[in-house]
């Protein structure tokens, strides 16, 4: 998960609500493959970018029965010639979980402006911790591109989760049967403050074998996932 790159400069908070098919993250699904309603709250003074966003998670067996996920976040972005770049922390708090599940990591990304394309990158970390049975480290690389003329922005982005294992019952939630890729190809219409969008998501994860509890696997595959969102 990572809130939108804001408008240096930008006063006041943004405030989304949103609907989605499902709560899809890096390939994986967080609410059992359910419907997932969200809600955000950014705000930015300057370089400096706050944000929290909640969403249902649905009794996530993932997540041990969570039934909710608040991510918390705080960062730096600035301008450097055509290039933004940014470093966060992010903290993840499950509710309803039946272990320790909250966790933390930290990112630093690059994304490029040309027109109407916007090209990014970023590495998100999270520190070997109880909460994830080790270490996680996230690649991935997007570029998105809106449509002259028209409302519509398409998209694609690819990434690769990899890390340490100390438990491998714990490391199963961010890493279902080990290290993997995920992709995702999807469009957007934009109208004034309502968002409309549909993602085509998937991985390489193994869906074969009974797998650990965590790893949720049979919500691990390739589906599509359809959001509404509306913007304050």
């Amino acid at each position: 998960m990572a809130f939108a790159a804001p408008a240096l400069g930008q006063s006041g908070p943004t405030i989304e609500a949103e609907v989605a098919s499902d709560e899809s993250r890096r390939g994986i699904s967080w609410s059992e493959g359910r419907v997932a309603p969200a809600a955000s709250i950014r705000l930015d003074r300057g370089a400096l970018a706050l944000g929290a966003r909640v969403a249902a998670t649905r009794d996530s067996a993932r997540h041990a029965g969570a039934e909710a996920v608040v991510d918390v976040e705080g960062g730096y972005i600035a301008d450097v010639g055509p290039l933004q770049l940014e470093a966060r922390a992010i903290g993840h708090f499950f509710a309803g979980s039946a272990i320790g599940a909250d966790y933390g990591e930290v990112a630093v990304g690059a994304g490029y402006l040309l027109g109407p394309a916007r090209v990014t990158a970023r590495a998100t970390y999270a520190p070997d911790q109880h909460a994830i049975g080790g270490d996680n480290l996230y690649l991935n690389a997007g570029a998105s591109l809106g449509i002259p003329a028209t409302p519509f922005t398409v998209s694609a982005a690819v990434g690769r989760t990899t890390g340490s294992t100390d438990d491998p019952f714990r490391a199963a939630r961010l890493r279902p049967a080990g290290d993997y890729t995920d992709w995702r190809v999807g469009v957007e219409h934009i109208t004034g403050p309502l968002l409309i969008g549909v993602d085509y998501v998937g991985t390489d994860i193994d869906q074969r074998g009974p797998g650990l509890p965590l790893a949720d696997l049979r919500h691990s595959g390739d589906r599509l996932v359809g959001r509404v969102a509306f913007r304050f």
